[in-house]
């Protein structure tokens, strides 16, 4: 059954060959061959045009341009049913063509839908009916209907031996390799500007007490309350993200590669990054042995990442390019780490996908809608004792 928000897209769209606005019901119950013959007329026309999806009548729409098509409805008198037009239609084909007939509200106007898949063609009668003829190809072309020529009639029949169309699945999934949510419970922290120095109690030294002298192994990290605010500000509103896809078409996927980026409730970028790639909660002190060896001997970075899942801003905005290179049919492969989703503000927000490979043009696009809620608040000294002391580890880690 069509959505009111694919009925309000088709409306911005003009006639061609995969819509047609019929302002009246097409004459059927009690009507004659010639008045039927242009219901079956169009949805022939309809089934045999070059296209790349479903193609749709929409009566009791009148077109109205520049502006979109406005629904005038039809009478709710004379409804007909969708098994009686399936009836009609495919006792008078060659062979079966996949079609949908339905009548419904939409803007408080009763309107009718008429919805053909994109089917293996051509599609004709076997017989005549009416002033339709025998074995003739009827076809739309843009928004007139003709007779398909013989090269017409061949081109679809090379279309038919094709390859199949892809079928994959995206699987968007929480960390924990649960279903991803639609709503998360977030905080948004703005974070002070004044946060201080840190520095932690010293021990006083008392020349008459031999217990007082002791060596100094710890210095302070003074930076730890602006390091600490930096990780819990992007920590509380993360939302971690994990794609699998799977391969489910009869062919391999060559070179397959995903592209995610998401949107917030004004339609700008989300900051993205990898969840590896986020500030650890730091340390209010550190050995200064320790500290001190590892200024001298730097560890090589070993990520073994870097090639496969990566997040840029080459486009203006954020995105993450996951490389996943070939997948069998019925194969599937799962990012090698998890996206880190920083949604800036509360309200609506879609993740959207966008999938390549050698054998897919145009690439394959998915989505994912989910709802950011939470409070802003400040971030000060105060309010970042409180949420580290919350946390064991993190207060382990302080």
């Amino acid at each position: 059954m069509l959505t009111d928000d694919l009925l309000n897209q088709l409306c911005f769209k003009g006639e061609g060959s995969d819509l047609d606005y019929k302002a009246e019901r097409y004459p059927f119950s009690g009507a004659t061959d010639e008045a039927k013959a242009e219901l079956l007329k169009d949805i022939l026309a309809m089934a045999n045009a070059h296209r790349n999806g479903t193609a749709y009548i929409l009566i009791g729409f009148k077109e109205n341009p520049p502006h979109p098509a406005a629904a005038v409805g039809v009478p709710t008198e004379g409804a007909i049913d969708d098994s009686r037009i399936q009836q009609f239609v495919n006792e008078k084909l060659e062979s079966k063509l996949d079609f949908r007939y339905e009548e419904r509200m939409f803007k408080g106007r009763h309107i009718a839908v008429i919805s053909i898949p994109k089917q293996p063609r051509p599609f004709y009668l076997k017989k005549p009916f009416a002033n339709l003829l025998k074995d003739t190809v009827y076809i739309r072309r843009g928004s007139s209907t003709g007779i398909a020529t013989p090269r017409e009639v061949a081109m679809m029949g090379s279309v038919n031996t094709a390859r199949p169309p892809a079928k994959v699945d995206l699987e968007w999934r929480s960390n924990n390799n649960e279903p991803m949510a639609s709503a998360f419970a977030l905080a948004f922290y703005e974070v002070a500007d004044d946060l201080p120095d840190f520095s932690s109690p010293k021990k006083a030294y008392d020349a008459f007490d031999f217990r007082s002298v002791y060596i100094e192994t710890h210095e302070d990290n003074r930076q730890f309350w602006r390091e600490a605010a930096e990780h819990l500000a992007l920590k509380s509103r993360l939302v971690t993200v994990r794609v699998k896809v799977t391969n489910y078409s009869e062919f391999p996927l060559t070179g397959a590669k995903l592209e995610v980026h998401a949107l917030d409730p004004r339609s700008k970028a989300v900051d993205l990054d990898l969840v590896s790639e986020l500030p650890k909660m730091p340390v209010p002190r550190w050995s200064i042995l320790r500290r001190q060896m590892e200024r001298m001997s730097a560890l090589p970075n070993l990520r073994s990442h870097s090639s496969q899942m990566k997040v840029d801003s080459k486009e203006g905005g954020p995105v993450c390019r996951i490389r996943l290179g070939d997948l069998l049919p019925g194969e599937s492969a799962i990012a090698d780490e998890d996206l880190a989703v920083l949604p800036g503000m509360t309200g609506p927000h879609v993740l959207k996908a966008r999938l390549l490979a050698q054998e897919l043009n145009p690439p394959l696009t998915f989505e994912h809608a989910f709802e950011a809620q939470g409070d802003v608040a400040i971030l000060d000294v105060a309010r970042l004792r409180a949420l580290i002391l919350q946390n064991p580890q993190r207060n382990a880690e302080a």
